[in-house]
């Protein structure tokens, strides 16, 4: 069993290679400055480079689904499928997911889902927040603007003189045709 943090510290002078993923799906090795593809990857992978891929307007990990994808264009491609009775066991056993499917079997450290589903629940928790940080600074902005445009209102309807409509033109006080010429 191979544990990703191991994985991470074995080799203290390897530099991990950062591969941005862009909105159109094309992942860019900032190291060599270039774009690659899945199959760059997966040498890389097989090279004992360290990747990390990251979407980049998200800024979210997204190493390990990218490394699934490889898995299965990798099986696509193959002559030779799993065993019928197998694909159908990660169906039945997993709910059709291999990660769960290996962890019913035991192929993860113990502590590795549960680590997982935290890390998931705090990124989870602090999306929450930003929302509803979001969410207060909109309607704090709203209840100004209204209380802006209440005081106007309320200020343009105070300098309407008794007994005229708001949309009548302001009459001529006796004198003031003296002030115009």
């Amino acid at each position: 069993m191979i544990n990703q943090n191991e994985t991470m510290t074995s080799k203290p002078n390897s530099k991990v290679k950062i591969i941005k993923r862009y909105q159109n799906r094309k992942l860019y090795d900032t190291q060599q400055s270039c774009y690659v593809t899945l199959d760059d990857i997966a040498k890389m992978i097989r090279t004992n480079e360290e990747v990390m891929v990251i979407d980049n307007k998200s800024k979210n990990d997204i190493t390990a689904a990218t490394l699934t994808q490889i898995i299965f264009e990798a099986e696509k491609k193959a002559s030779q499928y799993a065993p019928l009775f197998t694909l159908r066991e990660i169906i039945q056993n997993g709910n059709g997911s291999i990660s769960g499917y290996l962890a019913k079997l035991g192929a993860f450290p113990q502590d590795y889902m549960t680590k997982q589903q935290v890390n998931t629940v705090v990124e989870n928790a602090s999306t929450d927040s930003v929302k509803q940080n979001l969410e207060n600074r909109v309607a704090s902005a709203a209840t100004r603007y209204n209380t802006d445009t209440t005081a106007k209102v309320a200020a343009e309807k105070a300098t309407v003189l008794p007994g005229l409509q708001q949309d009548e033109e302001t009459p001529n006080l006796p004198g003031s045709s003296l002030l115009n010429n």
